[in-house]
């Protein structure tokens, strides 16, 4: 008797549903190894597809002899392109599911990556990232979603949490593979074999493995408790209150919501202004070779607090000084992004968790968008390293307060 009742308790959510402890532990198994971890180690792989242009810049100003303005203006129409899919892929995954939104964006960034490298002019460049920026949005809003379908509120911060650390690990995975094809085949070359390697079949591997919701894959629906929570609020919701746009308009109306997507917006500029500009600022202020630049990066995304290293000559810090600090940026960078995308799941609920998060990555990307604009116009016209990451500086503590102010 003791031992269904501890079993049972376990998973709270997953009581009253008519199922053994050995189904409900089968339930907790697939929701965890085929839901979370399959879609985290699949996203791993997916920023192949994006970061490339920030690890390769170095090489791609220096080949096609373009202004790092230039460089910052390919980066805005990614993430702006981005921006809008992201904000419309939350609801499009809510009517056609997540799986096909992931298979849509995997093998979309694989076709438009290898186009990419077959350009020559920039403006064929420009256009052909800014359509990947398109693709690329179509996924992470859904994954979320589906993450939603499969764990309450209770759970829902460690499935999250583990997902939204595969932005670091995908950073890493960016960095090693991206990296050593850039050094050793060119930048060209970046852009289309670790696609066709790594990206295009995690994609389809993907497919096979997960399902939309537990109905999908014989398990009843969890139950979420009956508490005054914003998630068990949006469960609550009618279909005809979130029919078409009255989804968005139920989020807007909300102000904590909306606090949550400005004080996103301010920490992906820092986010990305790391990300995108650090590979330059290596190559120009380190002394070091463009070959050894992607090994320097590394340690940015693998914790993911950068000033002292424009303050303090990384010749006379050190490099070892310069590598700790970097893990260090990483680690707040992506520890606050964990907290603000858990939030926006809590905000939608199952009904619209799909629509909270692409409306939160509509933030985010515009701001992905304009720190490409902004560090670029900073960097064209003053040349400051110490005004850059001064900036970032700045965006993150906005974020930060913003985001404390979100809490339930």
């Amino acid at each position: 008797m003791n031992g269904p009742i501890s079993q049972a308790s376990k998973w709270p959510e997953l009581q009253g549903l008519g199922l053994t402890p050995e189904q409900q532990s089968a339930y907790n198994r697939f929701r965890f190894w085929r839901i979370v971890i399959a879609s985290s180690i699949w996203y791993s792989f997916y920023y192949l597809g994006r970061l490339n242009w920030g690890i390769c810049m170095p090489w791609i100003i220096k080949d096609l002899n373009i202004t790092k303005m230039e460089a910052g203006m390919v980066a805005a129409g990614l993430f702006w392109s981005y921006a809008v899919s992201t904000f419309l892929s939350g609801r499009f995954g809510e009517i056609f599911g997540s799986r096909l939104m992931q298979q849509f964006g995997g093998i979309g960034t694989t076709i438009l990556n290898i186009a990419t490298a077959l350009q020559s002019a920039y403006t064929g460049i420009f256009v052909t990232f800014t359509a990947n920026g398109f693709v690329q949005g179509q996924a992470y809003a859904p994954t979320n979603m589906l993450i939603t379908q499969w764990y309450p509120k209770a759970r829902r911060g460690l499935a999250t949490g583990i997902y939204a650390t595969s932005m670091g690990v995908s950073s890493l995975v960016g960095w090693g593979i991206t990296g050593y094809t850039v050094v050793h085949y060119g930048w060209r070359a970046a852009f289309i074999w670790p696609l066709l390697i790594f990206t295009l079949p995690s994609t389809i591997a993907l497919y096979f493995s997960v399902r939309n919701r537990p109905s999908d894959a014989g398990f009843p629906e969890y139950k979420e408790p009956i508490t005054d929570t914003i998630s068990t609020k949006a469960e609550a919701l009618k279909e005809e209150q979130i029919k078409g746009m009255k989804a968005w308009g139920i989020l807007f109306k909300n102000w904590k919501f909306m606090f949550l997507c400005i004080a996103s917006f301010s920490v992906y500029i820092g986010r990305f202004g790391l990300l995108t500009w650090v590979p330059l600022f290596y190559a120009e202020t380190a002394g070091i070779k463009l070959k050894d630049v992607p090994l320097m990066t590394f340690a940015l995304p693998f914790g993911m607090i950068l000033l002292l290293m424009d303050l303090i000559p990384i010749k006379v810090m050190g490099i070892p000084w310069a590598i700790a600090l970097q893990v260090l940026a990483g680690f707040f960078v992506l520890g606050i992004n964990g907290v603000l995308f858990t939030a926006a799941c809590d905000f939608g609920g199952r009904k619209i968790a799909g629509t909270a998060v692409g409306t939160i990555n509509l933030f985010n990307y515009v701001a992905a968008g304009t720190q490409g604009v902004l560090i670029g116009g900073i960097l064209t016209l003053t040349g400051s390293w110490t005004i850059v990451f001064a900036t970032i500086a700045g965006f993150m503590v906005i974020g930060t307060i913003l985001t404390f102010l979100t809490k339930e």
